[in-house]
């Protein structure tokens, strides 16, 4: 809805982000379109000026190769030629000084005239120097036999020394001369070599020509300066390293010390690995830029095939710097730009005037779409239901609230009698009613003040609320009928009746008085209940809301509702003795709070109990606890009476039988003693009795003192003080560990003295007797079990066990006073617990307690 109205209503800065948006949608595309055909244009014209220069490069490098091959044709020719001389001279007439000295000689002018060569030897068989010519710089000199030097030690020598005849050794390239003392600049050479003969075909020795490399550096130079290509062809040595004549001038001299910077592999190790593990030949591009190189073999005839691993001796290579490389598209890199800023520009114009016409077409699109929107779109999100019919009642438009409220489809709406949507009794009622609206239309509610229904599709009725507005349009007057379901409303409004009654007959039926009456003594009440009525014994509960609340007085004279309740907030069960009207004195529990309403009023809803009968029973609860206390008073004193004026006869009786038994048991026969021991017996049980009695009637009265109690060790404590007493009854004790309980520490001692005590007495005579105390889990409760596998006793008799003074056995066979049952019985009620026991005859028995009240903690 917002949507649509922001459409319809757009003002013209408001559709700016839209046009720049569809501006860009536009021109970004296309540009970005425009951008990569320029570039693949300029792409594919650098691919093609690259392919150029490759070309061109290997052009190079081939011209390099065919004047390398030429000139080492040149070279093997004359290799040749200064071999067979020495066969023109030694004739075998003549002395041999004479031919080296004829050598010398011929080897100086061949030197003069061909200016190649830095030096010519010819070596003996044992690697001495017969005859050296030395270039001297452009003045060839042979050199004076004492100065000739031994060249047996030189790895090039023993090499020489295997060839056959027409065999030619080449050397690598030689950087130093050969020198002992290297000259400054050096003079790189390339050492050739073939075996001379004599007219016998004896070999006589080893020619040896030491070629400067420079007159093939100035064939390279001229390849250089016809391709216009300065510098980028070099010859480098086998190892990697450039000849000092193409370093650049300003610096190292790579030749000299053989420093690392004018060495390929450490300038550009990717590129020497490449060229090293490659072919003979071939071309690469590195970060540094474009390689072509051919490796060569001096000796390898023009139109040889390429040297192979054995044969390089040298390295052909042109470089282009990575610089030079880039640089090839720079000029038509340049111009494209130009190109594309130009196109670029027309095309922006071009996309913004596109834009522009769209958008203002596109805007008049939305205004016109939006006007039509709108409209439905207020009917679509109404909550209710819309339906708009013409002055005929033919259903125009239907929103889908009524679609949803009627259970009609809107195609089963359009253009049928709005009649279909009232309930079939009243239609003839509505069409004239429709009439009397069309004749007077204005905006009013449908039927003020009565029940209306709507049907629907299945001829169930629901209650509705109806809005009527005229509104005139092109066509004619249309009548607008707003429809709102307050079936919800209606169904509230029930509930709260309902509630209202409940919570009446609530009222009514509690047996306490409940009131609501205004604040203050002035006042009266609000709202009576009958049990209030009944309770102060008004006549009707009309008559007592009309008594003002000064007329209800206590049983003291005072005002019921005192003028200082104003102070409190709320009163709590206030037992206060009240009077009727009639003036029958009553005892009454007032429960009161204060209740604030938004428009000020106040006002104190409460309760008023009859407690008349409670206040009795408290009375009587008070004389009979009085007549508790006389009675403990008087307890209290029969033990006094039993633990000292009872014991001292019981002491004189046993004291002066013991006597008789003792001083005159001669002069008393067997029936006599028996007697006595019979008295003194007798006298010592009524002890034990009394004994029992005062501590069944000290537990009765000894106030608990509940702290954390270790049963297990209490239990411990009670069967070691068992074996003490009666070593020579063996029992097997099970305690289980770590039993707590929360309860008075010398009580629980009783109980565990007499149940363990009890299972000790009762397993006597048995070989393998076993007395436990373990502890279950029933319902939540922890319940302790005291079990043995004595004599037990019959279960029809259980009701006897805990009463003071029972026994099930006989007291000859198992000696006892009967009251230790009853004494563990009122312990564990004083804990709030409970005993009971099942046992077998001659299967053992198993006690139960608890130390707490069902469902405690």
């Amino acid at each position: 809805m917002q949507a649509v109205d922001a459409a319809s209503q757009r003002p013209e800065s408001a559709w700016q982000p839209a046009f720049v948006r569809r501006f860009l949608a536009i021109w970004l595309p296309g540009l970005l379109v425009l951008g990569a055909v320029i570039w693949a244009f300029y792409a594919v014209q650098a691919k093609s000026a690259l392919a150029l220069l490759k070309a061109a490069e290997r052009e190079a490098i081939q011209l390099s190769v065919q004047a390398s091959q030429s000139e080492s044709a040149d070279v093997r020719s004359d290799l040749l030629y200064l071999s067979d001389q020495y066969t023109l001279l030694d004739d075998m007439t003549r002395a041999e000084s004479d031919v080296h000295a004829g050598l010398a000689a011929r080897y100086s002018a061949f030197a003069t005239r061909k200016k190649v060569y830095d030096r010519l030897r010819l070596l003996d068989l044992r690697g001495r120097e017969a005859v050296r010519v030395d270039w001297n710089d452009g003045s060839p000199l042979g050199v004076a036999r004492e100065r000739l030097r031994d060249a047996s030690g030189s790895a090039d020598f023993h090499a020489m020394l295997a060839l056959e005849r027409d065999e030619i050794y080449v050397s690598r390239l030689d950087l130093d001369g050969g020198q002992a003392t290297p000259a400054r600049p050096l003079k790189p050479t390339l050492r050739l070599a073939t075996p001379v003969y004599d007219r016998q075909g004896n070999r006589r020795g080893i020619i040896v020509l030491d070629y400067l490399v420079e007159l093939f550096l100035d064939r390279l130079r001229n390849i250089r300066e016809s391709d216009r290509q300065p510098r980028s062809i070099r010859l480098l040595s086998a190892d990697g390293y450039t000849l000092p004549d193409q370093e650049k001038p300003d610096g190292p001299d790579p030749m000299g010390q053989r420093e690392t910077e004018s060495r390929l592999g450490e300038r550009d190790p990717q590129a020497w690995q490449r060229i090293g593990s490659g072919a003979a030949e071939g071309q690469f591009v590195t970060g540094q830029g474009l390689y072509t190189y051919a490796w060569i073999d001096p000796l390898s005839p023009p139109g040889a095939a390429p040297a192979d691993a054995d044969t390089r001796r040298a390295l052909l290579l042109a470089y282009k710097p990575a610089a030079a490389v880039d640089a090839i598209g720079g000029t038509l890199k340049q111009r494209l730009w130009l190109v594309f800023g130009v196109l670029a520009l027309l095309f922006t114009f071009a996309a913004w005037a596109i834009t522009f016409y769209s958008m203002r077409r596109r805007m008049a699109e939305e205004n016109v779409r939006a006007s039509e929107a709108r409209f439905r779109a207020l009917l679509e999100s109404a909550p209710d239901a819309i339906v708009i019919a013409d002055p005929k009642g033919r259903i125009e438009l239907a929103n889908a609230q009524a679609e949803k409220y009627f259970g009609y489809t809107r195609d089963e709406l359009l253009h049928q009698s709005i009649e279909i949507l009232v309930p079939e009794s009243l239609r003839d009622r509505h069409v004239s009613h429709r009439a009397n609206y069309a004749a007077d239309p204005y905006p009013r509610p449908m039927g003020a003040g009565l029940e209306l229904f709507g049907r629907r599709k299945d001829g169930s009725e629901f209650p509705i609320e109806i809005s009527l507005s005229p509104l005139q349009t092109p066509q004619g007057m249309v009548v607008t009928a707003i429809i709102r379901d307050i079936s919800a409303r209606k169904q509230i409004e029930r509930q709260r009746k309902d509630a209202q009654t409940r919570y009446r007959e609530l009222m009514d039926n509690l047996p306490v008085g409940v009131y609501r009456k205004t604040a203050g003594a002035d006042g009266r009440f609000l709202e009576v209940n009958p049990a209030l009525v009944s309770m102060l014994e008004a006549d009707s509960a009309a008559a007592l809301l009309e008594r003002p609340l000064a007329t209800f007085r206590t049983a003291e004279g005072r005002p019921l509702f005192g003028g200082d309740e104003r102070q409190l907030d709320a009163v709590v069960n206030a037992e206060i003795e009240l009077l009727t009207l009639k003036g029958r004195p009553f005892h009454g529990a007032i429960s009161a709070r204060l209740r604030r309403e938004a428009d000020g009023r106040t006002y104190y809803d409460g309760i008023i109990e009859d407690v008349t009968a409670r206040k009795e029973i408290e009375r009587q609860l008070e004389s009979r606890t009085a007549e508790l206390e006389a009675i403990n008073r008087e307890l209290e004193a029969f033990s006094y009476s039993v633990s000292h004026d009872l014991r001292a006869p019981l002491r004189a009786i046993d004291g002066f039988s013991r006597i008789l038994l003792t001083d005159y048991t001669e002069r008393l026969d067997e029936t006599g003693r028996d007697r006595l021991g019979r008295i003194r017996r007798a006298a010592q049980h009524m002890g034990t009795l009394i004994d029992d009695l005062l501590k069944l009637s000290r537990v009765t009265r000894t106030e608990l003192k509940p702290e954390d109690v270790d049963m297990s060790a209490l239990a411990e404590d009670v069967a070691n003080d068992l074996r003490r007493q009666t070593p020579e009854h063996e029992v097997a004790f099970s305690i289980a560990p770590a039993l707590h309980a929360n309860g008075d520490r010398g009580l629980l001692r009783i109980v565990l003295d007499n149940l363990l005590g009890n299972a000790w007495k009762f397993t006597g005579g048995r070989p393998d007797a076993r007395v436990s105390l373990d502890v279950d889990l029933r319902g939540g409760q922890t319940v302790y079990v005291v079990s043995d596998n004595g004599a037990g006793f019959d279960m029809a008799y259980a009701d006897k066990l805990f009463g003071v003074f029972q026994r099930l056995h006989d007291v000859k066979e198992f000696p006892g006073t009967g009251i230790g049952l009853a004494t563990v019985q009122r312990i564990v009620h004083k804990h709030g617990g409970r005993i009971w026991a099942e046992s077998e005859v001659g299967r053992g028995a198993r006690f139960y307690f608890t130390l707490e009240a069902e469902g405690g903690a």
